[in-house]
């Protein structure tokens, strides 16, 4: 991290709140559901409904997990390695986050293993590591993800490159929560990039998905209860 500035984990409810709320929603990822909205982002309404439909078609045809077992049926992986994607598909929560630890997952395959050996046990830690990078490989990019900045690195790295997507990928790391109090002042002390440069790499954030898997959840779970009826 840079400067000494590290944000705290942002997530991904709270990625997704209009700009009216300020981005003052909170900066864990369960109430951070974006960003998105900016001032100049009059139009992103228009396609709501089109993005519904969308989101339900996809969850007719299937669950997270099973459009990942589908592309994973069409990579030649060795048993094993397939074997470790399997358990990190089966890990990952609705959102398309994987919802513990490396170490936690391996601790506990260690266990129902009956893996005893320190080595052994390494082993197998090295063995997830390796299939959490075919995991984030695959479609819809940003998942397997451990947090939401990880999640939009991995979107932001297969945008082209320029100067905003390098400054994009470094508030991505480390200055998110700045980036949600729209903190420009401090932003462009920290990055030494100007504000002009510092707003690009936030279009391209706020541009991101920031919960890959909510595309696949059931169509009940789009549905919005008023808070009055």
């Amino acid at each position: 991290p840079d400067g000494g500035e590290t944000a705290t984990e942002i997530r991904a409810e709270e990625f997704g709140a209009t700009e009216r709320d300020d981005w003052e929603n909170g900066t864990e990822r369960d109430d951070f559901d974006g960003i998105r909205e900016t001032p100049s982002s009059s139009t992103a309404s228009s396609g709501e409904g089109d993005d519904t439909e969308a989101q339900d078609r996809n969850a007719a045809d299937g669950s997270l997990q099973d459009h990942l077992r589908l592309q994973v049926a069409g990579m030649r992986l060795p048993g094993d390695d397939r074997a470790a994607l399997e358990v990190l598909i089966e890990s990952l929560d609705g959102d398309g986050y994987l919802a513990d630890p490396l170490s936690d997952i391996a601790d506990g395959l260690a266990e129902m293993m009956g893996v005893q050996q320190a080595e052994a046990r390494e082993a197998l830690l090295d063995r997830l590591n390796c299939a959490l990078k075919w995991l984030q490989s695959l479609e819809p990019t940003g998942v397997g993800a451990r947090n939401l900045g990880e999640c939009l690195v991995l979107q932001l790295r297969t945008t082209p490159k320029c100067a905003a997507r390098q400054l994009a990928i470094r508030i991505a790391e480390n200055y998110l929560e700045l980036l949600a109090r729209r903190d420009m002042k401090r932003l462009t002390a920290l990055t030494g990039a100007d504000e002009a440069l510092v707003r690009e790499a936030q279009t391209l954030i706020v541009a991101c998905e920031p919960k890959p898997g909510r595309q696949f959840a059931p169509a009940e779970g789009h549905i919005i209860v008023p808070d009055v009826i």
